[in-house]
């Protein structure tokens, strides 16, 4: 059975003449053919990892790794409902959290919907692909459209089969156990994944300084930069790990000036004994800030415009509603702060706004463009019903430098 399925995938791939993935689960294999003109970092970034030439950020351990990433990953999320259905995999924790230790921005073609049987990229917000995908079964999402970046498509029936099986073993059901690629046009062949401008892993160059029961840090040889994120953990005896810290260095106020970390704090060194990883993940072309600190968030929605000026603490401020008729009002607000994160190019929050209806409000943008003053951003929008978080239409927000 297995010779036939080879030679079934030799068959398929000719006759598409493109760059397909070959994606043999334990329930059978899928013919993948891959969007790489259309979105071309997560295609790079699902070849790169599933071949181990990209490096990653073991999400258990905090260890750069470089290793085939999808081998033995189980498809630990199924939605299998009439009107709904994805098989979600590549957490590399079997679990929703978990990914490369990278992020990269949102790739949106027209052309490619959520329709039946495609691949398409997991996140958590605007910008936030990372390692996790997932397959549509037999009807369509597209409510997912320009919300997670389409990447692939099945159109081989018995790759459809196969997905269907998936759905139908449930969450934790299935699993992949091989990713293989094959090029058969030119153009496919002539594509560079290693050249799609994505972000790089590496154990950062510096010396590590202890001074017993006062504190443990990290010094660069190079500082980190725009677009770094430094991150840490620590184990006693190297089985089970804590991380300790994730360090996002953002965008600078001023554009003239570029930020710079020379130091990691990792913690007091009070323990007998300890082991750390550490791990740098660069960010090309990052314009996300790390703090919101005397910044202000602004951004439309039906009936007006929110406007969010944060003070010196970055954790608070007055909020202002400017309605499209009538006079502005507002009060102040404060952030959630269980509820904040930042990254290369995204960034959320939620806030409570009492002055306001509704008072509960979560933001999530991704951050695509940079001017002298402002951060241009896609906006995720949600507010708060007392139960629930309930998405507003999605929009735009600018944020000050």
């Amino acid at each position: 059975m297995k010779n036939v399925l080879i030679i079934s995938s030799a068959l398929v791939t000719a006759a598409t003449a493109d760059l397909i993935a070959n994606v043999e689960t334990d329930k059978g294999i899928i013919l993948v053919k891959l969007e790489y003109q259309k979105a071309p970092q997560a295609v790079a970034n699902f070849i790169t990892l599933a071949q181990g030439t990209r490096s990653s950020i073991d999400p258990s351990t905090g260890a750069v790794r470089n290793a085939p990433y999808y081998v033995g990953e189980k498809f630990f999320r199924i939605v299998n409902e009439s009107t709904f259905k994805i098989a979600q995999t590549g957490s590399g924790t079997g679990t929703n959290v978990g990914g490369p230790g990278y992020t990269f921005k949102d790739e949106f073609d027209e052309t490619l919907t959520h329709e039946p049987y495609i691949l398409s990229m997991a996140n958590s917000g605007p910008n936030t692909n990372g390692s996790q995908i997932f397959f549509t079964g037999s009807v369509g999402a597209s409510h997912l459209d320009n919300v997670h970046t389409v990447f692939g498509t099945v159109s081989d029936s018995s790759s459809q089969q196969v997905i269907d099986q998936i759905h139908a073993a449930g969450s934790d059901g299935s699993s992949i156990l091989a990713v293989t690629f094959d090029r058969t046009d030119a153009a496919a062949q002539a594509f560079d994944e290693h050249a799609q401008n994505l972000p790089t892993v590496s154990v950062p160059e510096g010396e590590l300084v202890v001074s017993r029961n006062q504190f443990c840090r990290f010094d660069l040889l190079s500082p980190a930069t725009t677009g770094d994120i430094l991150s840490a953990s620590r184990s006693s005896g190297l089985t089970d790990w804590t991380a300790l810290t994730s360090q996002h260095v953002g965008i600078s106020p001023d554009p003239l000036e570029t930020p710079a970390v020379d130091t990691l704090e990792l913690d007091d060194a009070s323990s007998t004994s300890a082991f750390y990883h550490l791990a740098i993940a660069r960010h090309p072309d990052a314009v996300a800030p790390s703090d919101f600190k005397s910044r202000t968030v602004s951004f439309p929605v039906t009936g007006g415009t929110y406007t969010l000026e944060f003070d010196a603490s970055g954790l608070g401020g007055t909020t202002t509603f400017t309605p499209s008729t009538g006079s502005p009002f507002g009060g102040a607000f404060t952030v959630l702060s269980d509820q904040v994160n930042t990254g290369a190019y995204h960034f959320s929050f939620a806030v409570d706004t009492p002055s306001i209806n509704p008072r509960g409000l979560r933001i999530q943008a991704g951050a695509e463009t940079a001017t002298d003053s402002l951060v241009n951003c896609r906006l995720s929008l949600s507010y708060w019903n007392g139960a629930n978080w309930i998405p507003y239409p999605q929009g735009t927000c600018t944020v000050t430098r």
